[in-house]
């Protein structure tokens, strides 16, 4: 089973970003990928890795700036 980094998390988790966890994620799925028999289009991968990693930067960056 693949722990998802949205899961609920144990107390001495609770520090890590969303970005660093999904970061760490979607690298385990980038190894994944590669090893089965379509292979993976590593540009494309990349290109959604970037995007997705912008907007939940952006997401946690405003967080930070609440009151």
């Amino acid at each position: 089973m693949i722990k998802l980094p949205f899961s609920r998390k144990a107390p001495e988790e609770a520090s890590i970003k969303p970005s660093v966890a999904f970061a760490a994620y979607c690298e385990a799925e980038r190894e994944r990928r590669r090893d089965t028999a379509g292979g993976l289009d590593e540009p494309r991968f990349q290109a959604a890795l970037d995007l997705a990693l912008e907007r939940l930067r952006a997401h946690e960056a405003a967080e930070e700036t609440r009151p």
